[in-house]
């Protein structure tokens, strides 16, 4: 499958789980009674009658789990990406699997759930959808007389399958009530790339237009059965902005110096510090999300060291007034296939197309997941930020204290919901000026 490397601009998560189920023959006929049957569907939404539950369980599972797998994964990319820039989004790929692996039991159930930092899974059904509804609060205009604006934030998951082809009710359910998800049918068997158009035109819907092409050519054909899609939507500006500052030199990852555009600003963040880092919290209009910039002594011994509770003290230590902010302005794309990452993690059997068992999503087929794909965009300058994600599971059948920051050398940046202190997006820049 082709990866893809063009997205649009706009803080975007988005992401899609294509299964590709059994067939009885070459004609992808299925044990539910063909794809044939019926009238020819474009999308239609036949199972939306399951009510989501209320959001009422605790955040913090879904925080946790979310931390720890995030950063798990980031070590792990990060010892392949070089000296590069590097960028993901934890909720995504965290929310993508969470649900993936709904429909997984046994050992591959167990696999998955350890990766996940699942503990009890049901719980962490409860606690995602908790979140969503949490984080469905951040929209709307935010700030004050001296400084306002409006702040986007949303999440919506949809079901997208083959007419005729039988999932398992529970698997369903599960999804319907802790994410929200409907089902829509389309026909793959008859019009895979008809089916690709109108599963990428939901996620554009849901997106500003920000990723409107997701699916990429031949990632569908006449044996996918089901796409679990998911779109996540932010754009703020910062609670006071910047100002230009020009060029100022940067220390690359590399050890080489870079000219890179930069801005600055004064008594707009707070600071915090610890053994071998120094952090600034950045926030966005309305404080209710932020930017942290953590600046680490050595990138790689701190990158190899963190963890969820690492990253969750870092976050939480950023308290004390910080004078003058300089950041350099930054924007680039990342790219990553995360199933050598996701199998080194502990989840080998969920990709072993002799072994995996994802018999709660559907009894008809020896499904596998193929492989993950993660594609993320940033733009930070004077005003706010932009960002998108993308992430796509195939699935088979088995056929030092300063009251100032100058930000000139590689740094971890975070952006997170302040309240619940969920990580949306997890990245370095090592060169500001690489695109």
């Amino acid at each position: 499958m082709a990866k893809r490397s063009s997205i649009g601009s706009g803080l975007v998560v988005a992401l899609a789980l294509t299964i590709l189920a059994a067939s009885c023959g070459s004609n992808g006929s299925t044990a539910a009674g063909g794809s044939g049957d019926g009238p020819p569907v474009t999308g239609d939404l036949i199972s939306a009658d399951v009510a989501r539950a209320p959001g009422s369980a605790d955040t913090a599972t879904a925080v946790a789990a979310t931390d720890a797998m995030g950063t798990d994964l980031y070590r792990r990319l990060v010892s392949d990406a070089g000296h590069g820039n590097l960028l993901l989004s934890p909720y995504s790929i965290e929310l993508a699997l969470a649900m993936t692996r709904n429909g997984a039991v046994g050992d591959t159930r167990t696999q998955m759930d350890a990766v996940l930092h699942a503990g009890d899974g049901d719980q962490l059904d409860r606690s995602i959808n908790a979140l969503d509804q949490a984080l469905a609060t951040r929209s709307g205009h935010r700030g004050t007389d001296a400084r306002n604006g409006d702040v986007s934030l949303s999440v919506a998951n949809s079901l997208w399958g083959q007419h005729g082809f039988e999932l398992e009710q529970p698997f369903l359910t599960t999804l319907a009530t802790d994410y929200g998800a409907g089902m829509h049918l389309v026909d793959y068997v008859a019009d895979a790339q008809g089916a690709r158009r109108t599963i990428n035109q939901w996620v554009a819907d849901r997106t500003n237009d920000r990723i409107p092409d997701l699916l990429p050519d031949g990632s569908l054909d006449d044996l996918t059965r089901l796409v679990l899609a998911n779109a996540l939507y932010f754009k703020a500006p910062w609670a006071m902005p910047f100002t230009d500052a020009g060029s100022q030199p940067f220390t690359r990852g590399d050890g080489t110096t870079v000219a890179a555009p930069a801005m600055t600003a004064s008594e707009n963040a707070t600071y915090g510090a610890g053994p071998g880092w120094k952090a600034a919290a950045i926030p966005y209009v309305g404080r209710e999300l932020s930017m942290v910039v953590i600046v680490p002594d050595d990138l790689s011994t701190f990158e190899q060291s963190l963890d969820g509770s690492t990253l969750a003290s870092i976050t939480g230590a950023t308290t004390q007034p910080l004078g003058t902010l300089q950041l350099p302005k930054f924007t680039f794309r990342s790219t990553a296939q995360l199933k050598q990452p996701l199998t080194a993690a502990g989840m080998p059997l969920a990709f072993d197309a002799g072994q995996a068992d994802f018999s709660a999503m559907s009894t008809h087929g020896d499904l596998s997941i193929g492989d993950v794909y993660h594609q993320a965009f940033i733009a930070v300058d004077e005003q706010g930020t932009e960002a998108a994600a993308a992430t796509a599971v195939t699935m088979s059948l088995s056929m030092a204290v300063s009251t100032n920051l100058v930000v000139d050398r590689p740094f971890v940046f975070v952006i997170r919901d302040d309240a619940t202190g969920a990580t949306l997006f997890l990245g370095r820049v090592t060169d500001p000026t690489a695109t």
